[in-house]
């Protein structure tokens, strides 16, 4: 019955407003020129009646409104919104899209400055990381250094020869390759804290290699803080030497060939910090058999080192940092997506270790591509460095299958931190549902209006209710239309923007349709490096 009644009052004051309005027009149009021409005569009398008859009625009106609102509990009256996300234009994203930034989709391309907060991209193999974003962007910023996880060294296939073309030095770390260039992470370290923090670094991946490869638990976090020490003495000793003995391999050699009493004659007087590390291992380990067994744990988790390949692939080092930042380098690393979980041990330390060393260092823009992140092992400091590296104009793009990769490698607590620095995040086609769901509860919630109607003894009424739901629910997400990408970024609402597949765009197969041969540019590059070592 109160929507009637409502409705009627309704219809009265439009009548009524309608009425009146004719005739303040009325007024309006037949006086001007007599209000005009006492204004002329410094008479404003009229103009000021005029004014306040239209207040009043507008006041009237709006009281009337008001006393039909309370009487009968309905108006206009704006209650809180059950939710605000909703699709943004391309306009909402003007204050940090550009021209010289990373490239999300055929619509939108980020600002350089606003590319340091680092980017999350989510898709299961197959949905288009690599063509729609890793191989447009390499070929795309001349200006800038890369960092790039290339499997199947296809993204040097397709970019390498552009890169080239662009000015760009390019360097080729593929440990399966016999001419690869060399890594030795011992020879990156600058004193006794960092080799310790490789020492960890090693037995942490090491550890949990064994546990990929075998299905099994291993020693577990106790036997690596009791192994941590034993290494760290012996790669602090065996630093110290000439090459190629000061290598992991030589270290892991002694630990495992010679007895205690041995380790512990080679030890002493060689380096302080050495010797107090030995001696923290014998009090931890307390007994012979316990100290027998951690050397078994540390040989167990670092076996990959007494793999001949491993040991003539560090047995130098000819990677140094500063070569990305001295002039736009462009640097491949090709590990197998097979060998991962083996090479893990090596590979954490490799990128700890550049991006440390890079923070340092001024010079060109750093950017890492780093596809498959969760597979690389598992970095130290990731979760510091994400929060700390944008001023250094260094940025870091982690591509994964799924959130719970993340969690798997490194826990709930430091995933979550992980997260929160990836400022821009995009999710492609077919994904998981627990990494659907994250998205769709980061993209948040819409309004939405539902209209009913009932008909009561001959009375119709109607009624309007509003509820809440996803934007984009889970399922929703996941059944993204192929060749579709969905962008979140900063404090923005979600856009949908069409993938920008290299093979579909022009410019981008004129960029690649020229592919480098990996074997012959390692050959060449080996060949290059060696003369310069020969050179007097």
């Amino acid at each position: 019955m109160k929507n009637h009644f409502f409705s009627i009052g309704i219809a009265v004051l439009i009548l009524i407003s309608a009425t009146i309005t004719n005739i303040v027009l009325s007024f309006f149009e037949m006086g001007l020129s007599d209000i005009m021409q006492s204004i002329m005569y410094g008479d404003t009398t009229p103009l000021i009646v005029f004014i306040a008859v239209t207040i009043v009625l507008a006041a009237v009106l709006g009281i009337s409104l008001m006393l039909l609102s309370k009487k009968f509990g309905m108006g206009f009256k704006k209650g809180k919104q059950l939710g605000t996300s909703k699709l943004a234009s391309l306009k909402d994203l003007k204050d940090i899209t550009g021209n010289d930034g990373v490239i999300l989709g055929k619509k939108v391309r980020l600002s350089a400055n606003h590319s340091y907060s680092h980017i999350l991209l989510t898709g299961v193999t197959g949905s288009g990381k690599s063509s729609s974003f890793f191989i447009p962007n390499l070929v795309s910023n001349p200006e800038s250094s890369f960092v790039v996880t290339d499997p199947k060294l296809e993204l040097f296939r397709k970019t390498a020869m552009t890169n080239l073309a662009q000015g760009k030095r390019v360097l080729v770390f593929s440990p399966f390759k016999k001419e690869t260039l060399k890594y030795n992470p011992l020879a990156l370290c600058r004193g006794e804290t960092e080799v310790r923090e490789l020492a960890q670094t090693l037995l942490v991946n090491g550890n949990a290699a064994v546990e990929a490869t075998t299905g099994q638990k291993s020693g577990g976090s106790e036997w690596i803080s009791m192994s941590t020490p034993l290494l760290s003495a012996f790669l602090i000793f065996v630093k110290m030497l000439d090459a190629p003995k000061n290598t992991i391999s030589y270290a892991l050699n002694l630990i495992i060939e010679n007895d205690l009493d041995t380790l512990k004659f080679m030890i002493e007087d060689s380096h302080p910090v050495a010797e107090k590390q030995f001696n923290i291992f014998l009090q931890s380990a307390g007994s012979e058999q316990t100290a027998a067994s951690i050397k078994t744990v540390l040989a167990t988790n670092l076996q990959m080192f007494v793999d001949p390949l491993i040991e003539n692939l560090t047995s130098e080092n000819e990677i140094d940092p500063g070569m990305l930042r001295d002039r736009p380098t462009v640097l491949y690393v090709g590990v197998p997506e097979h060998r991962s979980d083996f090479m893990s041990p090596l590979m954490a330390p490799f990128y700890s270790q550049l991006i440390g060393r890079l923070i340092e260092i001024e010079g060109v823009p750093v950017q890492f591509y780093l596809d498959e992140f969760a597979n690389i092992g598992v970095i130290n400091n990731i979760d510091k460095y994400l929060a700390t590296i944008r001023s250094r104009k260094m940025s870091i793009s982690i591509g994964i299958q799924s959130i719970n990769q993340l969690k798997q490698k490194y826990g709930q607590e430091t995933t979550g931190t992980i997260l929160d620095n990836l400022k821009t995040k995009i999710i492609l086609p077919g994904s998981a549902y627990e990494t659907a769901d994250y998205y769709s509860k980061l993209i948040g919630n819409e309004e939405i209006s539902t209209y009913g109607s009932s008909d009561s003894r001959g009375e119709k009424s109607f009624s309007e209710n509003k509820t809440r739901r996803e934007l984009y629910s889970p399922d929703e997400i996941r059944r993204l239309p192929d060749g579709k990408v969905l962008i979140v970024t900063d404090n923005k609402n979600p856009f949908l923007d069409e993938q920008d597949r290299y093979y579909e765009n022009p410019r981008y197969l004129e960029l690649t349709k020229k592919e480098a041969d990996v074997d012959q540019y390692v050959g060449w590059y080996r060949s290059k490096l060696d003369a310069q070592k020969n050179r007097p």
